[in-house]
Parts: structure tokens; C-alpha cells; sequence
């Protein structure tokens, strides 16, 4: 009986020493159910990233297991958390030490399809939009192209879109039957703020809030 009491006790005391260390991380705001191009596969599975600062364009799928302990999620926010691991388990089981900040992603007020309307004096060329909120992805359609871009950090009026886009068809035919417009989507480089008006207008501004384009709901 006395032996069985030390070897509950040393075991006790070595589960008790295992070696922790502390990280920062970052948990994406929505559990996935689809891919997110060209980040992370599809998967009901959270998304995180090892970082300081927060990299939109980054991020590892976790596994079905993955657990922060102590952690309540709130879907639509970025944490910035403190965690604390066990050196010698693997990175599936996490203990929240604090939560360094709490993000809300203000891009579920702008998802959706859109189609720009002309600006007085700035030259037209129909534009479509898509904006998808799981994975933060802007697709753009238009005369003869088809193309796709990351998108950052949207708050409140600030909004970052990617300054290239991650895939970009083009119909050679169309190009050859159609000149390119003048116009486009120079937007996209350009933007760095966005407002919806009382109209229901989406509205893109660059950083010295230069109206680039006006956008109307297309469904």
C-alpha cells in the first residue's frame, strides 16, 4: 500500500514538472467550412497562426481534436491570445493564459454580390463584385477578365484589399474582339477605406479618400 502511495505521489510530482513555455497566437473568426484560397484546405476545423502581429494571408488548419482550454470563441472576432503548452505533447492542446486582443471583422456588412455605377467625370467600365466572408476573398468580373484577391483587415472604414491578385483568367477571344477599357480595376491597388451610404451604396476611397468607386447591390 505504501508503495502504490510513493508511485502515485512521483508520478504526480513528474506530470506536475512537465516542462510549459508560452506562445502568442492568432484564431481566425469563423470555423471553416470551405477552402480558403489559397491559405487552408476545407474543413469544420478553427484556424490559427503563429505570429505577433496578424497576417491575414497565413493561417494553419487545426484538427477536429484542437482544444484552448479555458477559451470561450465568439464567431466574427480575431484573437490575439497568450497560451500555454506542454513542451512534449503536441500542438492540439493549448491552456488560454490571457487574451491580448479581441478583433471584430466588419467584412459580414459588405459580403455579397455588387455591380459599380458610373462616377461623374471618371471614365466607366462595368464592374461585378463578389465579396465572401469565410474566406475573405473579393472576386471581380468585367469585360473580358475574371479574377480573385485576398483581403485583409476590415473594420469600420478601413479595408484592406491584396495588391495582386491570386489568380486572374483572361478570354483571349474576348480580348481579341474587345480593346481594353480604360478604367478597370485599379481599385483594387488603390483602396484603402470604404463607407456604406444611407442609399445602400458601397463606396471605395484610396488613403487620401478620393472616391475610386460606387457600388449598388446586384442581387
Amino acid at each position: 500500500m505504501k508503495a502504490s502511495k510513493y508511485l502515485c505521489l512521483l508520478l504526480a510530482i513528474l506530470f506536475s514538472c512537465a516542462e510549459k513555455e508560452t506562445k502568442i497566437i492568432w484564431v481566425y473568426p469563423y470555423p471553416l467550412n470551405s477552402e480558403l484560397y489559397p491559405n487552408a484546405e476545407a474543413g469544420i476545423f478553427f484556424l490559427t497562426q503563429d505570429n505577433e502581429e496578424i497576417d491575414y494571408s497565413k493561417w494553419k488548419r487545426q484538427s477536429e481534436s484542437f482544444e484552448i482550454k479555458g477559451f470561450k470563441f465568439e464567431e466574427g472576432y480575431f484573437y490575439k491570445l497568450k497560451v500555454e503548452y506542454e513542451v512534449d505533447q503536441p500542438f492540439q492542446k493549448f491552456k488560454l493564459k490571457s487574451i491580448l486582443q479581441k478583433q471584430k471583422d466588419w467584412i459580414g456588412s459588405i459580403k455579397g454580390a455588387w455591380q459599380n455605377i458610373s462616377i461623374p467625370e471618371q471614365p466607366y467600365f462595368p464592374i461585378f463584385i463578389r465579396i465572401q466572408k469565410l474566406s475573405r476573398t473579393l472576386e471581380t468580373y468585367g469585360g473580358c477578365f475574371k479574377g480573385i484577391t485576398g483581403m485583409g483587415e476590415v473594420g469600420e472604414r478601413k479595408i484592406q484589399l491584396a495588391h495582386t491578385y491570386y489568380r486572374l483568367e483572361a478570354d483571349k477571344i474576348c480580348l481579341g474582339q474587345s480593346p481594353i477599357q480604360e478604367g478597370g480595376f485599379s481599385f483594387v491597388q488603390s483602396t484603402t477605406y470604404y463607407q456604406l451610404t444611407t442609399e445602400g451604396f458601397l463606396e471605395f476611397f484610396d488613403d487620401k479618400e478620393n472616391l475610386l468607386a460606387r457600388l449598388q447591390p446586384s442581387e
